[in-house]
Formats: C-alpha cells, structure tokens, sequence
C-alpha cells in the first residue's frame, strides 16, 4: 500500500484560454458588475484571466477591481486604445476579449465567443450589444435604434469584408492583434473601428448573435446624442476617407462631461 503521508500537494495551474482585458477610468460604481458577469461565465474549456487596466482613477475602481481581477494594472497615461494595448502585453490567453467597464456579459457569452474561433479564418468576434439600463420612453426608443443600428452596421460590414465594430465586446486571437500591432493610441474615438478594419485585411470577422452583451447608453445621453454622433463622425471622416491625424485626440470621460 502507498502511502502518501507527508507528501507536498501538487498544485497544477491552467494557463488562461481568454484573457479578458477591461480598460477603466473612474468606474467604481460600475466595475463590479461588469466583473461579477465574467466570474458567473459558464465556460468549461479553460480559464478565463480578468485584467483591469485603470488610468490612474481617483475613486475606489482598483479597490472594487482587486476583488474580482486576477490582475489590476494602474497606468498614469490616459487613453482607452493604450489600456487596452497594456491589457492585451500582460495577458496570457491565446484569445483577448476587450469589454467596457459599464458592460454585463450573457452567462454564455465567452463559449460562444470561443466556439467562433474554432474556426482558423476567424481573426476577431464581435457580440450582440442590447441595452442595459432603465430608460424614460424617449430614450429607451433611442437605445433601441442605437444599438440596433449598430448590430446591423456591424453584421453588414463583416459580411462585405470591411468590419467596422464598437469595442464594447469584441474579440480577436492574440496572434493577430500582435500582428496588426493591436489598438490605435492616438485616437481617442473611432479607434475600435480602426482596430477591425485593420483585423479585416489579415482575416475573417464575424459578429456572433448568440453572444450578447448589455451595454450603457450613458455616455451618449449624458454628452448629448447629436454631440456624441458628430464627435464619431468627424474623426471617421478625418481618419478613414481624408488620411489625416485624428481630430479629437482626448475624448471626454462620461464622468467628466
């Protein structure tokens, strides 16, 4: 008979399949329930590795983070597309998933995200984004074509080979982000679109409906629908058809509008 008295115990640790990283600034009232939504994934292929990237946040968002995270990385320079490139180097996943602060994932979100890129073409994934809040008549009707106009825009793009999807939950092999040397770090909106126009010249991009996401329409409310639409707009314009430096370099936090 073996015995295995005094033995050590042999701790195995799984390296992560998908790294999600969160880029934040001021989130804490936000954070964690973003987080909680990851940590109630039912994936059973692997692990998921949360990291936060937080720009130097004055509140309590590291703190809240620190309960859920597996990593929190504060960086004093401010810039969504840099967070998510900081995010992206510290990860472990052969698949990164890059999720707004303010965004609840589906239970069954990050298996369907997988199961897209069982598929070797695929280079990045997209989901559905459905609205989040409780919203007054008028901008719950908002919300309904926001984000329905955006699904549509995604899904026709992908399907013609240019894909133009919001960073809000979008997906890509970490391979082809190194490849197309990930985020935009000069471009403070529209940097998202710049990401997988550049994933759509390496691969094929997918939106996958049964992936969804519940996002805020705060910003846009808060900021001023036709403000917030023509900030977008002019830095499309800018960036895509005239190839000139973006026009808004620093955009304005939901907490500072």
């Amino acid at each position: 008979m073996l015995s295995l008295r005094g033995s050590k115990k042999v701790v195995i640790k799984l390296n992560p399949v998908v790294s999600v990283v969160i880029p934040t600034y001021r989130e804490e009232e936000t954070i964690a329930g973003c987080l909680k939504s990851l940590k109630n994934q039912e994936f059973k292929e692997g692990k998921i590795e949360i990291i936060v990237v937080d720009s130097h946040s004055p509140d309590n968002t590291r703190v809240v983070a620190k309960e859920f995270a597996d990593k929190v990385i504060d960086v004093k320079a401010r810039g969504v597309g840099k967070a998510r490139n900081i995010g992206a180097k510290n990860s472990k996943g052969k698949i990164i998933l890059f999720v707004d602060a303010d965004t609840y994932l589906d239970k069954n979100f990050v298996t369907e995200i997988y199961k897209s890129f069982k598929d070797p073409s695929i280079v990045c994934v997209a989901g559905i984004l459905k609205n989040l809040e409780r919203l007054t008549p008028l901008n719950r009707l908002f919300a309904i074509f926001h984000y329905g106009f955006l699904n549509k825009i995604s899904s026709i793009t992908a399907y013609f080979g240019f894909p133009l999807f919001p960073s809000v939950c979008v997906a890509s092999r970490k391979s082809a982000f190194e490849k197309v040397n990930g985020f935009a770090e000069d471009m403070a909106c529209a940097e998202d679109v710049n990401f997988s126009r550049k994933m759509g010249r390496i691969g094929r991009c997918i939106i996958n409906k049964n992936a969804k996401a519940y996002t805020s329409v705060r910003r846009i409310t808060n900021c001023g629908k036709g403000k917030m639409y023509s900030m977008y707009f002019r830095n499309y314009i800018r960036v895509f058809i005239l190839n000139q430096k973006p026009w808004l370099t620093e955009f304005p936090h939901i907490n500072t509008i």
